[in-house]
């Protein structure tokens, strides 16, 4: 996964009042989760990701990182994340997700995963997230 100007817009703009808690859901290779690890220093960040191999690719970046004791790279979907934490409330959720609706599909597998998905997706999304973000908290993401 190739790091694109809407993750790094987002690893910039993407703010909550001193964050301890962050959750980046489809974290690809985990840039967005390093640009808030640098801005928020005392913040925990889990990141989830679906691709196995980006998940552990973001592992990697995550360890090789200053700010490797606050990062986790998790390799599932965001609906598992949630079963394994369902009481979890966060300050700052944020997401890059895929965005393609009605589109020509790709033949590659990985590139489909990340780029194309339904209306049902978003709808999950946002209720998902409504539920465990903290009271002040914000749910940052980009659309098209």
């Amino acid at each position: 996964m190739k790091v694109n100007t809407d993750g790094v817009l987002l690893g910039a703009w993407a703010n909550a009042e001193h964050p301890q808690s962050i959750l980046d859901i489809g974290t690809g290779t985990g840039v967005i989760a390093l640009m808030l690890a640098q801005r928020f220093p005392k913040a925990e960040i889990d990141a989830v990701e679906l691709d196995k191999l980006a998940a552990t690719t973001a592992a990697v970046n995550f360890q090789v990182s200053p700010f490797s004791n606050r990062l986790k790279a998790l390799p599932l979907a965001v609906e598992h994340y949630w079963m394994v934490y369902p009481d979890k409330k966060l300050d700052l959720i944020v997401s890059n997700p895929p965005f393609f609706l009605d589109s020509l599909k790709s033949v590659e597998k990985t590139k489909e995963l990340a780029r194309h998905t339904n209306v049902d997706f978003f709808e999950e999304l946002c209720a998902s997230v409504a539920q465990h973000l903290n009271p002040k908290g914000n749910f940052c993401l980009i659309l098209p």
